[in-house]
This record gives C-alpha cells, sequence and structure tokens, in this order.
C-alpha cells in the first residue's frame, strides 16, 4: 500500500523530512509518532500526494507519487485525509458538505453515501444544521464522515481522537479496528503512545529523519525479566528476586534460562499460576529515542 525510499521534503533552506523509509502493506496501521515540529504532518501531505517530496520516492495505492499530476489524482481519490483542522464550509450545513465532498469524487450514488454516513456518525438529526454549529466532537466525527465518503483503500488520520470525550476516542478506536478488518490501511499520526499501543502493528518514529520504522513488537523489545505469580514457602538456594508485590515475584532472566527457573521453582513446592516475560514499554522506548525534546 506504501513503500518510500529516502523520501525528502525541504521548504526553503529548512528539511522538514530526511530520508525517510518505510513500507504498510493492506490492511496495517502504523502508528507516526514523533515531536512536535518532527514532520509527521508533512509526511501525511506528501503520501496524500497534496505537496510533493523534494527528493526521494515513494508508491502510494499502486501510483508513483509525484510521477505526473494523474498520478497525484489517483492517490488523492484512493485516500481519505482527516486532518488535524477539519475545514469545513461552515455556513453549510453537514450534508451539503458531505455532498460536496461526494461530488469531487464523482460519486453517483452521493445523496445515499452522504445520508448512510450521516446516520453511522451520528450525525443524521443535525445533517441539516450548519456546521458552525457544531462542537468539536462533531465536527471530528463529521471529518471521519468526509475522509470515508468513498470507501478509500488508505486513509490518513492527523490526530483523530485528540479533545474528544472518552465515549468518543473508543469510538473511533472501534472505527479503526473496523477498517482494518476490512483491508484499509492506515497510517494514524498521533502524541498518544497508548493509542499506538492499542490500535497499531507498526510504529514510525520521526525527528526529522526517521528514528525507528517496524513492527510495534520489535520496537517494544523483550527485557531480561520475567514475573512469576505464584504462592512458595522457601524461594531456591541462590535465586534472588528484584522486587516482591503480595504473590508476584520478579527475576532477571533471559528467555533461554526461563525453562530452568521454572524447574527450579516447582522442584522448591512453588504453585505457579502464571509466567510472564517482560517488554520494555512503548513510552519507556520512545523517550529513549526522542529525548527530553
Amino acid at each position: 500500500m506504501i513503500e518510500t525510499q529516502s523520501l525528502t521534503r525541504r521548504f526553503g533552506d529548512r528539511v522538514a523530512v530526511e530520508n525517510l523509509s518505510f513500507s504498510l502493506a493492506e490492511g496495517q496501521v502504523v502508528g507516526l509518532l514523533g515531536p512536535n515540529g518532527a514532520g509527521k504532518t508533512t509526511t501525511l501531505r506528501m503520501l496524500g500526494g497534496l505537496i510533493a517530496p523534494s527528493s526521494g520516492s515513494a508508491m502510494v495505492c499502486g501510483q508513483t507519487l509525484g510521477q505526473s499530476d494523474a498520478a497525484n489524482r489517483a492517490i488523492r481519490a484512493r485516500c481519505g485525509n482527516v486532518p488535524e483542522v477539519p475545514g469545513f464550509y461552515e455556513r453549510l450545513s453537514a450534508r451539503d458538505n458531505l455532498l460536496f465532498y461526494a461530488g469531487l469524487h464523482r460519486l453517483k450514488d452521493a445523496s445515499l453515501r452522504v445520508d448512510s454516513a450521516l446516520q453511522r456518525f451520528g450525525l443524521a438529526a443535525r445533517g441539516e444544521d450548519r456546521v458552525s454549529t457544531y462542537s468539536k466532537g462533531m465536527k471530528q466525527r463529521l471529518s471521519i464522515a468526509r475522509a470515508l465518503i468513498h470507501e478509500p483503500q488508505l486513509v490518513l488520520l492527523d490526530e483523530p481522537s485528540a479533545g474528544l470525550d472518552p465515549q468518543a476516542t473508543a469510538a473511533v478506536h472501534a472505527l479503526i479496528r473496523e477498517l482494518k478488518a476490512k483491508g484499509t490501511s492506515l497510517v494514524l499520526c498521533t502524541h498518544s503512545l497508548e493509542e499506538v499501543e492499542a490500535l497499531a502493528d507498526q510504529v514510525l518514529i520521526l525527528d526529522r529523519s526517521v528514528r525507528f520504522a517496524g513492527a510495534l513488537s520489535d520496537f517494544c523489545e523483550v527485557a531480561d525479566t520475567v514475573i512469576v505469580d505464584m504462592q512458595i514457602n522457601a524461594m531456591p538456594e541462590g535465586l534472588t528476586t528484584q522486587s516482591v508485590d503480595a504473590t508476584r515475584y520478579t527475576f532477571a532472566a533471559a528467555a533461554e534460562s526461563i525453562p530452568e527457573l521454572v524447574r527450579r521453582l516447582i522442584a522448591a513446592g512453588a504453585d505457579i499460576r502464571s509466567v510472564t516475560q517482560q517488554r520494555r514499554s512503548l513510552r519507556q522506548r520512545y523517550l529513549e529515542l526522542v529525548g527530553d525534546r
């Protein structure tokens, strides 16, 4: 769905994104992370065919980015964009806004799609109201409805849950999972590490250049730590724990030494309920890469 090689964007003398290389398969979610000013929104604008890269190359939805106006139009036709600032025609109703964008995509069944979208996102009762009367959460729902009106192959989300209440955030997360299950690919730009942990298959960390690109499971490395939930009367000789919390004991143990650790505990009469190899959290790894910016 996306394949970039050394994608770079400059604005005059300032380099916004440098040598961006990553790939995203069909039906996957990549979490795009980085500090403010790291180039995340510029990356989304390039991938969506809205601005051209200064150098490098990218294949998006089967089209070569920047190859021609026709290729860029094809990319835009296959992408759905949810920008951080929605940018509606606020004097028009929600329905008229959606009809306008459906017309840009030349949808033959525009009216039916608009009615379905308003219903789906809980806006049917307010569909004839001016967007200027909408709350932030309602505008965000309308923005997502607009992005999906033409059933895109790729959805680019820039802070989709920013400023939303917990119920609306849960609805956005459910929608992302639904789209992923249908084979839609998504780029999720967010400052919420918890959002990425819950939704993403991959993680892309930018600080102008790529700090990490790959599977989320590879990024959150397995630490040499094992947590054992058990009942035990006396710890075997030579085994010490780093911490004890009721029945949860933490041992320093690499993956290959876990079977021997379990055998020794059982031989000492331990009643083991679970053994968990601990991972370093996304937050820990992220802060190690980007520092205290």
